[in-house]
């Protein structure tokens, strides 16, 4: 029962990774940003880039130390696509850092599989020969009680099979490896979600002081 809602919180965080098409773009522009970047220095355009990137767009600055790449991201994106500012809408699983990682949950789900194989086991050892016997009452009882444990973990094995495909794919996409850790990888989407949604509000009340003026 405690594992089942933070699967299903996993599940939802990475069905919302998959399908914002808002974040794909807000990372093809921090991209071409880069690539803009890389090309004044001198160096190789780049196809693209590894999340563990984001936490650093709020540390690389220019000439004006107040001014970082991230306040450069906002800025192309409000000049050219206002909406994406809105981004953070569609990933809403990353308010709050995401704890428990995915590979955690997926070794429980394993361990209560194979405790359940032992009791199973040890069911049937327990089964009496007579069916007279006294023993016969508790046999039954507890052989309800384990085949309902048995669909719930049926479920929840289910849930965690699905949980694990979409991790995966969304590995795929974004171009990270199969190892990476959600834990890690899920905390640094959540954290560029705050910086962005931060600078998002300095802009807007910069502009708003502009036009007051």
């Amino acid at each position: 029962d405690d594992l089942q809602p933070l699967i299903k919180q996993k599940v939802k965080a990475c069905s919302q990774l998959q399908n914002s098409k808002m974040f794909a773009s807000v990372l093809d522009y921090l991209l071409a940003i880069g690539n803009f970047l890389n090309k004044n220095a001198g160096k190789e355009m780049a196809k693209g880039f590894s999340l563990s990137c984001l936490p650093k767009v709020v540390d690389l600055r220019g000439k004006d130390r107040t001014f970082t790449l991230l306040h450069a991201l906002v800025d192309q994106i409000m000049l050219l696509e206002p909406d994406l500012t809105n981004f953070p809408h569609e990933l809403t699983e990353f308010e709050e850092v995401p704890g428990d990682s995915i590979k955690g949950l997926i070794a429980e789900v394993g361990g209560l599989k194979n405790e359940m194989g032992k009791i199973t086991l040890n069911r049937e050892i327990l089964k009496p020969k007579n069916k007279n016997s006294s023993d016969m009452q508790f046999y039954k009882e507890l052989k309800s009680i384990v085949e309902k444990h048995e669909v719930e973990l049926s479920q929840l094995s289910k849930q965690c099979d699905e949980m694990k495909k979409l991790y995966s794919a969304i590995l795929v996409r974004f171009g990270e490896p199969q190892d990476r850790d959600s834990e890690v990888m899920f905390g640094w989407i959540s954290s560029f979600i705050k910086d962005f949604r931060k600078v998002v509000a300095e802009q807007n009340k910069c502009r708003l002081n502009t036009v007051q003026k």
